[in-house]
């Protein structure tokens, strides 16, 4: 057994233990909230679509663990907001949505060979790289500089580009939070290739067919590029429809605010390119 499949084996087993503590010194109140974590963690696995043995194990003690813990509040944010499609277009969002959305893309397609360029010089033989102009509303300074890509917006709040090298995929895996939807604008004309993709659930988008797919992240997902050339993907947070937009705005803002410096844990398989 590798030494990688030992430490995810050691953090699932270190995981389970903490959880059996908690519960040990709190009773009372951990059984109220895993009975809810329980119903709603059901609830969040079948929205996937998928019911098989291997995605049951990654939801409830693979990496969707922390999705499981935090069904309660992410079904909270489905009540809260308007229907969750799970899978979106550019017309399936508000306007106010859409010229967001529009102007970022537009404002990063104005400087892409820049940008891919940029990106091109610091992969070297790292499978996947990231370079991010703000996250969570919150701007990061860069040597690329790009302004317009820092510039606060009400309803985008996370902007990066994602870079995949050569036959370079990830594995599935589930979002935490349901806050925002992630958004995907492929940069550079895609090849017409069935190995260039990424599944959400059942879902498979080909990115020959359409630049632009919009998606709910705390879906088993991943992104497969199974071809001898790079993909660059703008990578954007957009705050999900909601009827209460100025709570879920605030509801980011402090999530952020606790979790900011800690960002490089959620990108650890990534190479982040300041």
């Amino acid at each position: 057994m590798s030494k990688s499949a030992v430490g995810k084996k050691l953090v699932s087993l270190a995981w389970v233990v903490g959880v059996l503590l908690l519960i040990g010194c709190f009773p009372r109140t951990c059984l109220v909230f895993l009975l809810l974590v329980v119903v709603c963690g059901v609830y969040d696995f079948l929205r996937n679509g998928l019911y098989d043995r291997d995605t049951f194990k990654k939801y409830f003690i693979g990496n969707g663990r922390n999705t499981w813990v935090l069904a309660p509040f992410n079904t909270l944010l489905d009540l809260l907001s308007s229907r969750n499609q799970h899978v979106y277009t550019l017309h399936d969002l508000p306007p106010a949505w859409r010229q967001d959305l529009q102007q970022v893309i537009d404002d990063a397609m104005a400087r892409k060979d820049e940008i891919i360029g940029y990106l091109d010089e610091r992969m070297a033989e790292k499978k996947r790289g990231m370079l991010f102009f703000q996250w969570y509303g919150r701007p990061i300074e860069t040597t690329l500089d790009i302004p317009q890509l820092r510039k606060k917006l009400p309803f985008v709040k996370t902007i990066g580009v994602s870079v995949f090298n050569e036959n370079r995929s990830t594995s599935f895996h589930f979002g935490p939070l349901r806050m925002m939807f992630r958004v995907l604008y492929n940069m550079a004309p895609a090849p017409h290739h069935e190995g260039v993709y990424i599944q959400v659930g059942k879902h498979k988008h080909y990115w020959h067919d359409d630049p632009l797919f919009i998606f709910d992240d705390t879906l088993m997902h991943a992104s497969f590029n199974k071809n001898d050339a790079k993909r660059y993907c703008l990578f954007i947070d957009i705050v999900r429809p909601t009827m209460l937009p100025s709570v879920l705005n605030a509801v980011i803002a402090g999530f952020a605010g606790l979790v900011f410096t800690l960002r490089r844990v959620f990108y650890k398989n990534w190479k982040l390119i300041q």
